[in-house]
């Protein structure tokens, strides 16, 4: 097949989602289809596409450097031409922007939804709700799917099963270790505060905070005294290596998640998670990690104890990875779309 996959946000922007899009294209086109990613985020080089070029297109840059082919802002021209080209279209997240072409070609849509879905009122909400049930639809979690107003399949999201695994070599002699950008609703102030009540208890731990967010000046403020260290953002090995090194993972999110990459990142690379009981949170913990109550410093303090002797949780955590091995996730995009296209 030829498949056309558009992502509002792609690679070199880090996340979740543009992680998603990225392991997608490299297991479809490893399965032999040929697959062009559409995106509006630009690249760290020119990439560029001629108006005359004919299909499949010719992507600036090295050869053999991407297994798929990149298209950044395309022209109306050019986004009519890939959509003619193509056998079947994947939308990371829906998108009326890049979605127009469909009134004049005829494929099959499937719309990937990892994230909570913002209908807005008025002629753009109605246009949205209306491409929803124009279109298959696949979910990230059960809890995102019962959030969205047509009925979608849950495929969970995949991880980078090559970059987060467990190291033999690894010492774990560090403590506690979150992950995310620095914002209020990731809880990162929750944490802190939860390990006030383990210090007033008499219990000091240790934490590594790994991200970066306009909330960093105020979180540097609240952690003082106490033994926390800002690394700033960290990706694929070195944000490994940091996992791999510490012992509990602590998810604290006060939002809902629609997912929770993190966790499935931190499981792979050995850790035991603490989260929030929280949405999509989870079921990307499944039974290996403690759960807690969202923006409670207490239940968070109580888990964390918990989690010390809950190293039995990681028994069975290999056929828990396998749901979210980018291989098996990309199979059953892929017979969704095989589907759409008989």
């Amino acid at each position: 097949m030829n498949i056309l996959l558009t992502s509002h946000r792609f690679s070199p922007d880090i996340g979740g989602t543009e992680t998603v899009a990225e392991l997608l294209a490299e297991e479809f086109s490893k399965a032999g289809h040929t697959t062009v990613v559409v995106t509006q985020t630009l690249g760290a080089r020119r990439e560029a596409v001629s108006k005359e070029s004919t299909l499949p297109l010719e992507i600036g840059g090295s050869a053999g450097a991407s297994p798929y082919q990149i298209v950044r802002r395309p022209n109306l021209r050019t986004l009519l031409q890939l959509y003619r080209w193509s056998d079947v279209v994947l939308q990371n997240q829906i998108g009326l922007r890049t979605a127009w072409p469909l009134i004049f070609v005829r494929r099959p849509w499937l719309i990937a939804h990892h994230n909570w879905l913002n209908i807005q009122r008025g002629l753009l909400g109605w246009l949205k709700r209306r491409a929803l049930r124009l279109a298959e639809n696949v979910a990230a979690s059960e809890a995102l799917a019962d959030r969205l107003p047509i009925p979608a399949k849950v495929i969970p999201n995949p991880y980078r099963k090559e970059v987060f695994k467990v190291l033999p070599c690894q010492s774990r002699q560090k403590d506690l270790i979150f992950v995310g950008r620095l914002i209020h609703g990731k809880g990162v102030h929750v944490l802190i505060e939860a390990l006030r009540e383990l210090e007033r208890r008499g219990v000091r731990r240790e934490l590594t905070i790994v991200g970066d967010g306009p909330a960093l000046t105020e979180l540097r403020r609240a952690a003082e005294g106490l033994s926390v260290e800002f690394v700033g953002a960290r990706r694929d090995g070195e944000l490994s290596d940091l996992l791999a090194d510490h012992r509990i993972l602590v998810v604290p999110s006060v939002d809902p998640e629609p997912f929770g990459i993190v966790a499935i990142e931190g499981l792979a690379c050995g850790c035991l998670v603490v989260a929030t009981r929280n949405a999509g949170l989870v079921e990307a913990v499944g039974t290996h990690g403690v759960l807690c109550e969202p923006g409670d410093p207490t239940s968070l303090a109580n888990a964390i104890l918990e989690a010390d002797a809950a190293s039995g949780r990681m028994d069975g955590v290999a056929e828990h990875l396998a749901r979210h091995d980018p291989q098996n996730v990309a199979r059953e995009y892929l017979k969704v779309l095989e589907e759409a296209f008989r």
